[in-house]
């Protein structure tokens, strides 16, 4: 009776994987270039199997930079390719669907990148806004007690960061103490919620066709429901930010020192994006 049992979604996956592993090993020989190409962006500590969605039927490569409307455009193109997911189910490849470079192959995946067809995309977001969401998803309201990943990842690393920050058993980490925690790891790759977003989107050999803004996002993603050849259904729930974390408005966070502590952090996003420094009273 299992011989004939239909095949799960996540069962469904991991034999994908398995057929993936087997094709990656055959590009290796029957395609070097491409095997050099995704071992250049594999070794450039930017996950790319962690942050590319892929879908070769559709000429479109999506790099994801959490806490920048990635569970929003997630769910765009997981409906898109027929699948549902509830938000928090929508980063889970195997109910997703949406594929990594690995999953579609080497040979694959270099031919998704170089074809001129192919649009290569990406949101990010106003550092300073971004931080409060991070703070505001991953630490308020939860007490420094282990049990918690982002907790207990804070609690190994902040005897490193600055021993004077808030220690276990204290009720939570706090917007300001969580800017300090946030502005010294920006850059060392420990987390991405509150990594360098240009950390994240540069990748060897992956130029971008469009660089939207969560601020603008209704206009910005257009080109990308253009792509798409998106109905109006799609187009509609496009225009819904997901997600959306639990606080007040941003610049009622910062202090003056905030923000030059954050603008230090997080130099390369202001200049690369076109963000302002602000100061605030």
């Amino acid at each position: 009776m299992l011989l004939h049992a239909p095949l799960t979604q996540s069962t469904r996956y991991y034999l994908h994987r398995a057929r993936a592993y087997l094709g990656f090993a055959l590009d290796r020989y029957r395609n070097p270039d491409a095997a050099n190409f995704y071992s250049a962006i594999s070794t450039s500590a930017n996950a790319p199997n962690a942050h590319i969605d892929a879908l070769p039927d559709h000429k479109l490569i999506y790099v994801s930079v959490p806490k920048s409307a990635s569970t929003s455009i997630k769910m765009l193109l997981s409906h898109l390719i027929g699948r549902h997911p509830s938000p928090d189910q929508v980063h889970r490849r195997s109910i997703s669907g949406l594929a990594s470079p690995f999953e579609i192959g080497p040979a694959r995946f270099h031919r998704l990148v170089t074809d001129p067809a192919t649009l290569r995309f990406t949101f990010v977001r106003n550092p300073y806004d971004r931080l409060v969401s991070a703070w505001a998803d991953k630490f308020q309201g939860r007490p420094l007690q282990p049990g918690n990943a982002f907790i207990d990842q804070y609690l190994a690393l902040r005897p490193l960061v600055d021993p004077t920050l808030p220690g276990e058993g204290l009720d939570e980490l706090d917007f300001a103490d969580f800017i300090i925690y946030a502005a010294e790891t920006a850059a060392c790759r420990i987390d991405a919620h509150w990594q360098v977003q240009d950390d994240i989107v540069t990748m060897p050999g992956l130029a971008y066709d469009l660089i939207g803004r969560v601020e603008t996002f209704a206009h910005d993603i257009v080109p990308v429901l253009d792509h798409i050849g998106a109905d109006t259904a799609l187009r509609q729930n496009a225009r819904i930010p997901l997600r959306t974390s639990t606080h007040v408005s941003w610049q009622d966070y910062y202090t003056p020192d905030l923000a030059r502590r954050v603008r230090r952090a997080y130099e390369r996003d202001f200049d690369r994006f076109g963000y302002r420094f602000a100061l605030f009273s």
